[in-house]
Formats: structure tokens, C-alpha cells, sequence
């Protein structure tokens, strides 16, 4: 009887020391979770840039830009009209809103007295971001006189100003009469609002 006990003690532990050898290869070659299953690593995503909206980017100032005034041609209503347009000149994105300020100068580069309106044709200003080389526009209206009228204002050229209400830099006039023959009169100027496309800024 005892020799039958021990060979099957004998059994029993080869079968268990084959299960347990089975048992490491499987935990050798069990598949490692799929990368799906892991715990994605995410990267913090940068905020969007403060410029991104207009009001967070800098007003564009008088040294920034370069402008230029068209004299339209002439309408029956009697009145003469320029198209402004302003360009950014420098290497930065700005922001323009609301107007620009234009005053008449006689050849002694003095502001010459016109009575001015601020008008909101051809509606309320559109703020407009300027990219170097962008530009806005804006219409101006003015009543010609006779030159020998007392309350005729007359000058040989155009002003603008974005940061007071008058003065400034000098603009570049296209289409108007030759700076020496001071032939600019006004009896009054009206002025409109910078847009972001010029359709529709002098039809007024």
C-alpha cells in the first residue's frame, strides 16, 4: 500500500508544478492593455490670442497711418464730397472706430475756422481691424463759397486726426486743385464714419 501512496503523491505534484509552469508562460504572453484603453495624456491647449478681438488690440494712432483724400466728382445737390481712406503703415495689426477728424489749413499751416458736423453716414462706425497695409474709409461732405466771402473758409489742404478733433498730420489730396492756388473753400463740412469697406461711405 505504501508504495502506491507515494506514486501517487508523486503524480499530484508533477501535475501541479506543470499548471504552475502553464501559469507563468500564459502571464509571460498575456496581451498588455491596448493604448486605447490607457489614460490619455493630454497637453493644455494654449488660450486664444487677446487680439483676437477688437477691442483688446491698440487704437491705431496718427503715426501709424498713411491717408489719403479723393475729391469725388460733382453732384446736382451742390455739395463736394471726398472719400477718405486710411492705411495702416505700420508693421503691427491696430484698431480704428468712429472717425477721423478733418480740418481744412491755409498755405500759412494754419487750421482755417469751418463749421464742422459729425455725421453718422453712411451709419454707425464699424470698429475695423488694420493689418500693415489695411485700410478704412470714411466720406466727408462739404458746401463750397466764394472766396471773397467773409464766412468762406479757404486753404490749400486737409488735416486728419485720429486722437483730437483737429490738426494732425497732413493728408495726401488726390484730384483736388493745386496746393498754390488755395482753392479749397468750405462753408461747412460734414464728416462721416470710418467703415471697413468703402461702398457706400460718400453716398450721402
Amino acid at each position: 500500500m505504501a508504495p502506491t501512496i507515494k506514486r501517487a503523491t508523486g503524480v499530484v505534484t508533477a501535475l501541479a508544478g506543470i499548471v504552475m509552469m502553464q501559469g507563468c508562460v500564459a502571464g509571460e504572453h498575456a496581451p498588455s492593455a491596448s493604448t486605447s484603453e490607457r489614460p490619455a495624456l493630454t497637453a493644455s491647449q494654449p488660450a486664444s490670442p487677446a487680439w483676437s478681438s477688437p477691442a483688446a488690440v491698440r487704437a491705431c494712432a496718427n503715426d501709424d497711418m498713411s491717408v489719403v483724400v479723393t475729391l469725388q466728382p460733382d453732384q446736382s445737390d451742390g455739395q463736394a464730397r471726398g472719400l477718405i481712406t486710411l492705411t495702416n503703415r505700420s508693421t503691427f495689426t491696430c484698431r480704428v472706430e468712429g472717425r477721423a477728424a478733418i480740418s481744412l489749413v491755409n498755405p500759412a499751416d494754419e487750421v482755417v475756422d469751418v463749421p464742422t458736423r459729425n455725421v453718422d453716414q453712411p451709419g454707425r462706425s464699424v470698429p475695423a481691424l488694420l493689418r500693415p497695409g489695411g485700410s478704412a474709409f470714411e466720406g466727408i461732405k462739404w458746401r463750397p463759397c466764394d472766396k471773397g466771402s467773409v464766412t468762406c473758409g479757404v486753404g490749400n489742404t486737409l488735416r486728419f486726426n485720429l486722437q483730437a478733433g483737429t490738426d494732425g498730420p497732413v493728408a495726401v489730396l488726390s484730384g483736388f486743385p493745386a496746393p498754390e492756388a488755395t482753392a479749397i473753400t468750405m462753408a461747412s463740412l460734414q464728416v462721416g464714419t470710418l467703415q471697413p469697406a468703402r461702398q457706400g461711405v460718400v453716398a450721402w
